[in-house]
């Protein structure tokens, strides 16, 4: 049994998050409060040391970025909510944390218990502090990412990746100086992630930076030359969009 706490400032969105876990998750949820701000929140995590809370991303009296810097000891799950596709979001995702978009589905908040029970990884310090770090800073894209390998979160600068190879459902990203990451996740979602920050897919297993290409070479189809000394393929079909862009570095 997870023992677990709501943190959710609307009074509707609680009380229909509540009834989906009293109902549907009973025999995996104990949940032991519901609190509805930042300040009641520090105080009952202090009190009942959850395994694992529901934190809406808006509360009335502090964000929850910064309700989480306040809390010395995090050795619980998160799962972030929120009402509004917004900055918020792509820090979430930058940092690897899980979250819930409102109206919370019964399909989804399964899911997001099962990932839970499957990977009880509580948050790390680093994950927090670049959280609150893109929080505040609304209009700006993070310079770090979290990347899940099988040795844990690994936080890297994103302008140190030189580009990204599709390996079945994991990813192998390629940094400066050679290092090599084999990451849990698909590069479509590190392609969805990354969108803004000059990245761009010219193949299907390849997402390059860039910021990172040594040469184009337009013989053979064409193809690019990476700073790591790799050639990467240009596809037939996104050749004419790649040249456009590579145009304006």
């Amino acid at each position: 049994m997870l023992k677990t706490l709501l943190i959710e400032d609307n009074a509707d969105a609680a009380e229909k998050l509540q009834f989906l876990l009293t109902k549907y998750c009973a025999e995996t949820v104990e949940l032991l409060a519901c609190v509805n701000s930042g300040k009641a929140g520090i105080s009952a995590i202090a009190e009942h040391r959850p395994d694992l809370v529901f934190l809406d991303i808006e509360l009335g009296d502090m964000t929850a970025f910064e309700m989480l810097e306040r809390i010395d000891l995090i050795d619980f799950q998160v799962i972030f909510t929120t009402a509004h596709e917004n900055y918020a979001i792509k820090a979430i995702r930058y940092s690897a944390v899980d979250y819930l978009q409102k109206p919370i589905s019964r399909e989804e908040l399964l899911a997001a218990i099962t990932r839970a029970q499957n990977n009880p990884a509580r948050m790390l310090r680093e994950q927090v502090s670049q959280l609150a770090q893109n929080g505040k800073i609304k209009a700006a894209l993070p310079e770090k990412i979290a990347l899940t390998t099988a040795e844990g979160l690994v936080f890297k600068k994103i302008h140190d990746i030189v580009r990204c190879e599709s390996d079945r459902m994991y990813t192998i990203v390629t940094m400066l100086g050679g290092e090599k990451l084999m990451v849990s996740k698909p590069m479509g979602q590190l392609e969805e992630i990354l969108e803004g920050q000059n990245f761009y897919r010219v193949h299907n297993s390849h997402l390059i930076n860039m910021n990172h290409i040594r040469q184009f070479v337009r013989s053979e189809g064409g193809y690019v030359v990476m700073d790591d000394g790799a050639t990467v393929s240009v596809a037939r079909n996104r050749k004419d969009d790649f040249l456009e862009l590579f145009s304006k570095f």
